[in-house]
């Protein structure tokens, strides 16, 4: 038997569907309320504002991601580029959360930080993580930073809709980014 979604989970998940399908400045309480069957003061008692919706939103896109790249991390048994493997993974490769819905979504929080510039922080300190992490994972610093950037590059750019790689470039290009996270073999 499915776990019922808590109301506050309705929430979330409704809000982020008005803010992929109509964007963030059509985000209401009466909106979520018409979507989850609350009432707004239902909505209330989770969320005490506009801000504390759109920042729960933002904190949960990231919490995701950490899962998924942490889960991805976990089945990796090579202790060398693993943490940036998984962050190609999680980001760009077959077991990311992708899709039009994600990236629309993933637009739709990056728009929601323009409105609400607060929220970058969660956002920053996800990046610093991120980051520290890459630099500590037993590969060169600057290659694996490369390889980050080349990852958030190519999503910027399908989230944003500038550029959509063919399916199979995006993979040969996903699984030459893992392939650079590898030790150099030592024979030939």
């Amino acid at each position: 038997m499915a776990k019922r979604e808590s109301a506050r989970d309705r929430i979330l998940t409704a809000a982020e569907a008005i803010v992929v399908g109509k964007g963030v400045s059509s985000l209401t309480f009466d909106e979520v309320a018409e979507q989850t069957g609350l009432s707004k003061g239902g909505i209330l008692y989770h969320f005490a504002s506009k801000d504390a919706l759109v920042r729960a939103m933002v904190e949960r896109f990231v919490y995701r991601f950490e899962t998924g790249l942490a889960g991805i991390e976990k089945e990796d048994e090579d202790p060398h580029g693993r943490y940036t493997r998984a962050y190609v993974g999680a980001t760009l490769g077959e077991a990311a959360s992708t899709g039009e819905q994600y990236d629309r979504l993933g637009a739709s929080i990056t728009a929601a930080l323009s409105n609400f510039p607060d929220l970058l922080e969660i956002v920053r300190q996800q990046n610093i993580r991120c980051q520290a992490a890459v630099e500590g994972d037993g590969l060169d610093p600057v290659d694996a930073t490369i390889i980050r950037l080349a990852v958030e590059g190519l999503w910027m750019a399908e989230v944003f809709n500038v550029m959509h790689l063919d399916p199979d470039m995006k993979r040969k290009v996903t699984a030459r980014l893992i392939e650079r996270t590898r030790a150099p073999s030592t024979t030939k």
